[in-house]
């Protein structure tokens, strides 16, 4: 099978309509994940794993666990979704141990060939769901490629998961939020009881400060598994000392260190805890404590891309892939500290099942407009639609439903001083990536050939 063969038969397994049915949905278990390890060999017990779960910043917490644990001599894996470009970016195996710099953008990517090896492993007589079969390829690859510690971000919700066949040593549950409602339940208790569905007897939990109902389930949960939970702010603590364009400094006491002064670069208050449960995770796994090198050097080679990314200084273009009301109060947040006192401006696209009204309600007042488009997603939501639904919290909103077409406008209308966000979804802040890096390529070809 060839890579393009490969990313064809993944796409025949998207059931879309599937994914707008609450009812499909819920009726999802885990069996057919098993069934599948099964034949794979039950690749996932063969590396030891930390599971994260929650609503907002899960991605984040392990993109600084890979990345700290890239600076140790293990073989490390991480496993994340969605993808922004394309779908090896989930992927990703570290067997080099330190070095002076960290891994070039795509470097540690699960290859080409491997990818299409290990999709042809799945065929035939497997119909998994596109999550499932993206799940079933990490924990095959990591085993191929003798991963001793793997990082994974479980999908929807936990209980139900498919990255919940794995028997983890570290559980970490990130903020707890409304989102996946129709699917997960409609108040955070419901939710809370879902995610902490990862949790299982012998391992240990953290969490982050959470709403007193989910600190009720998460407690519960613990304590019919005999799990310790341990929380951030009271186990974990962290002191932010800075926090600027170019990311934060913290100082975090652990379970067996002090670690001062560690350079973060990423934005946002809220990357601290994630910072602080990505280090009390780490010190869980060695009972003899972890390095401050190990630390200091890890998150400072963190990255992850459409979180608050800076990629443009002058207009400011900052790319967020916000997609429910908690991730945009983190955003209104950073901006309010970051960009005080300057024109701010929002590019946006969401998903059709989104609550556009209340990512209004958040954002609205901070910008002095919004354009509205939509990406290339079946999901996404008519963008015509979008601006009708913003008109309310917004001073002026317009349309333009090419992307390309939006942000060219958009780049060439502010003034420097301004600040231009890409937000709502992810699906379109992936779009508006791959078009900056064509664009890159385009301008580096032309230099070429002059």
């Amino acid at each position: 099978m060839t890579y393009p063969e490969a990313l064809a038969y993944l796409e025949s397994l998207v059931n879309y309509e599937h994914q707008r049915d609450p009812e499909a949905m819920r009726a999802m278990d885990l069996e057919r994940m098993r069934r599948l390890c099964r034949r794979l060999g039950d690749p996932q017990r063969r590396f030891r794993s930390i599971l994260v779960a929650g609503t907002n910043g899960k991605g984040s917490i392990c993109a600084m666990l890979y990345a700290m644990l890239r600076e140790s001599s293990l073989r490390v894996g991480c496993y994340t979704s969605p993808h922004l470009e394309q779908a090896r970016e989930r992927i990703r195996v570290w067997t080099e141990g330190p070095r002076e710099e960290g891994p070039a953008p795509g470097e540690d990517w699960i290859s080409e060939a491997d990818f299409a090896a290990m999709i042809e492993q799945l065929q035939p007589g497997h119909t998994p769901t596109y999550f499932e079969a993206l799940t079933a390829v990490a924990l095959a690859y990591f085993s191929r490629r003798q991963v001793e510690i793997a990082v994974l971000e479980v999908g929807l919700g936990g209980r139900l998961d498919a990255t919940n066949v794995v028997d983890q040593a570290v559980s970490i549950i990130a903020p707890i939020g409304l989102d996946h409602a129709d699917v997960l339940g409609a108040d955070l208790a419901a939710i809370a009881r879902e995610k902490a569905g990862i949790i299982k007897p012998g391992q240990l939990a953290f969490t982050a400060p959470q709403d007193e109902a989910v600190m009720g389930v998460l407690r519960d949960a613990c304590d019919a598994q005999g799990v310790p939970l341990l929380v951030c702010d009271h186990d974990v603590t962290v002191r932010i000392d800075r926090h600027d364009l170019a990311g934060l400094q913290v100082s975090i006491t652990g379970l067996r260190g002090i670690y001062p002064s560690l350079e973060i670069p990423l934005l946002g208050r809220h990357q601290a805890t994630n910072a602080a449960l990505a280090v009390g995770a780490l010190e869980a796994l060695s009972p003899t404590g972890v390095p401050y090198s190990l630390v200091e050097r890890g998150l400072s080679r963190v990255d992850w891309p459409g979180r608050l990314e800076v990629v443009s200084d002058a207009p400011l273009v900052i790319l967020d892939g916000a997609h429910n009301p908690e991730a945009a109060r983190a955003l209104r947040e950073a901006l309010a500290e970051l960009c005080e006192g300057r024109r701010i401006h929002f590019l946006v696209g969401v998903s059709s099942d989104k609550d556009v009204e209340a990512f209004g309600q958040v954002l609205g007042s901070l910008a002095i407009g919004a354009t509205c488009t939509q990406s290339g997603h079946p999901r996404a939501l008519d963008a015509t639609e979008l601006a009708r639904r913003l008109m309310p919290f917004c001073p002026d909103v317009n349309v333009i439903c090419d992307v390309a077409d939006a942000y060219t406008y958009l780049r060439n209308a502010l003034s420097p001083e301004d600040v231009l966000v890409v937000t709502g979804s992810l699906f379109l802040v992936g779009q508006v990536r791959a078009g900056l890096r064509r664009s890159i390529r385009s301008r580096r070809r032309e230099a070429a050939v002059a």
